[in-house]
């Protein structure tokens, strides 16, 4: 059994108060305790981490001294990720081959943006007033608060602590209850890099008791949040009170539009991908197949036949193509869900608790429903699983009007062999990211957010740096100042 304490200022402090259970999805077995914080604990990592902002050798780190501190923690990525990937793989159960495929490439997140900050630097700023000229900075917020999902911990963790630091923030973090266990390792191992003490910090619990006095800290100067829209509502109206800017980076309910003209294969692949890799439980998940009509019933057949051949397994092994859902309640809510469909009349072509039955553990294979239409719970409401809703168009403006029949906006995939048609039908979805003949890229150069209840801000991208600065403009004076009482 291995206890997890809170990391602050440096270093795991004592704890001996409550604790929350971390439970293996594959075998619904107790394997960890967390510290269940609480706001007082919350404080202690706010006022650490403020003080290391205005005192120490990082309140007068340079862009380039910064940079040295994000090569130094990826120099230690690079070699030592292979420890970080068993308590994941036990807290979420994510696959062994999709775990190190993430965590091989941490490093990349803060090489890259190393490199980013040392570009950055005063700008002059043109203007029209005689005898001054202008340039404009940018400054670190301070104190940033980063909570994370249940997910891909590490991974998002990455895309928010790699560009806050390059920036000059110091970072407390939040975890889910859910999945913290990796969060702490890696605090573990960059506190062996030499980054000073308050920079990063690690506090666990739920999120009303300790999330919500994070938020609402008067010394916390910005929040990146990534989780539930329900969830980015509360961090929002908390953070609203203090006047604190926010990052959400929300659900989904991304649409696959299909048509007639695509490359089949290719197609198939990137729906699978889209839908059922790490069991649909991604933001970017593309749970929404809108597919040509004269195309919908080969296309789909090859999907199921695909998806009901895929094996179920331990998540540690590297053969397994199906591991256990990421805890028990959201197994419930999607099983749920299941049922949802059913009476709202779509048709349940294949149903993922009949393929998992007999598997201890978490397990829920792909379910893919037809005939799903607007008004129905499985189109409008995110999943978050391996469910699959399936509707069908008949022209390219009735593929994008069903495409944009959601709340959400945060991705898109479009599949056809006509570039024109691709590149116009890419335009016209309402989304922040749209794929095309392709699905699921990220990279450190290409930001990523959502438009509608799928949040607001951007992660990553040319300005991801930025999203952590404020703007300060520098007047200087060339003229003497004329007598303004003459």
């Amino acid at each position: 059994m291995q206890t997890y304490a809170p990391f602050i200022a440096g270093s795991f402090m004592p704890w001996t108060g409550e604790t929350l259970p971390g439970i293996d999805p594959t075998t619904g077995a107790e394997w960890s305790r967390i510290a269940r914080c609480d706001a007082s604990t919350a404080d202690r990592a706010i006022r650490d981490a403020d003080r290391a902002f205005h005192t120490g050798p990082w309140a007068i780190a340079s862009p380039e001294e910064r940079a040295d501190y994000l090569d130094r923690i990826a120099e230690t990525l690079e070699t030592r990720w292979p420890e970080l990937v068993e308590s994941e793989i036990r807290d979420n159960g994510k696959r062994i081959t999709e775990a190190r495929a993430q965590f091989a490439g941490l490093h990349g997140w803060f090489r890259h943006f190393a490199t980013e900050v040392r570009k950055l630097g005063p700008a002059p700023q043109a203007n029209s007033v005689p005898g001054v000229h202008s340039t404009s900075h940018l400054m670190p917020f301070g104190v940033v608060v980063a909570i994370t999902p249940w997910n891909s911990p590490l991974m998002i963790l990455a895309w928010k602590l790699a560009p806050a630091l390059a920036a000059g923030n110091t970072v407390v973090v939040k975890p889910s209850e859910l999945a913290s266990a990796s969060t702490l390792e890696f605090a573990r191992l960059v506190s062996q890099t030499g980054l000073p003490p308050g920079v990063l910090n690690v506090v666990t619990g739920l999120g009303h008791e300790v999330g919500e006095a994070l938020v609402r800290h008067p010394l916390t100067r910005k929040v990146s949040f990534t989780g539930s829209d329900a969830g980015g509502r509360k961090v929002a109206e908390a953070a609203s009170n203090g006047v604190i800017p926010a990052v959400l980076e929300l659900g989904g309910k991304s649409a696959q539009v299909v048509f007639a003209d695509c490359d089949i294969e290719n197609a198939v692949n990137g729906v699978m991908s889209g839908i059922f890799l790490s069991n649909g439980q991604t933001c970017v998940a593309g749970s929404r197949l809108i597919v040509e009509d004269s195309l919908k019933e080969t296309f789909v057949s090859r999907l199921i036949a695909r998806a009901r051949n895929l094996r179920f397994g331990d998540p540690m092994m590297p053969d397994t193509q199906l591991g256990p859902l990421a805890n028990e309640p959201h197994l419930r809510k999607v099983a749920a869900m299941i049922e949802h469909a059913k009476a709202d009349g779509a048709i349940c072509l294949l149903d993922g608790r009949e393929t998992a039955a007999g598997h201890s553990g978490f397990y829920l294979g792909p379910t893919v429903f037809d005939r799903v239409t607007p008004d129905m719970r499985l189109w409008r409401e995110e999943v978050f699983g391996p469910v699959l809703a399936v509707a069908t168009f008949r022209t390219e403006d009735e593929a994008v009007a069903q495409a944009n029949d959601s709340d959400y906006g945060l991705a898109a995939g479009v599949w056809t062999s006509d570039p024109d048609k691709g590149a116009r039908v890419a335009g016209a979805i309402d989304a922040g990211t749209v794929y095309i003949n392709h699905y699921r890229s990220v990279d450190p150069a290409s930001p990523i957010g959502g438009v509608k209840h799928s949040g607001y801000g951007r992660e990553l991208g040319p300005d991801a740096i930025k999203e952590f600065c404020q703007v300060k403009s520098v007047w200087t004076g060339t003229a003497p100042v004329p007598d303004p009482f003459p």
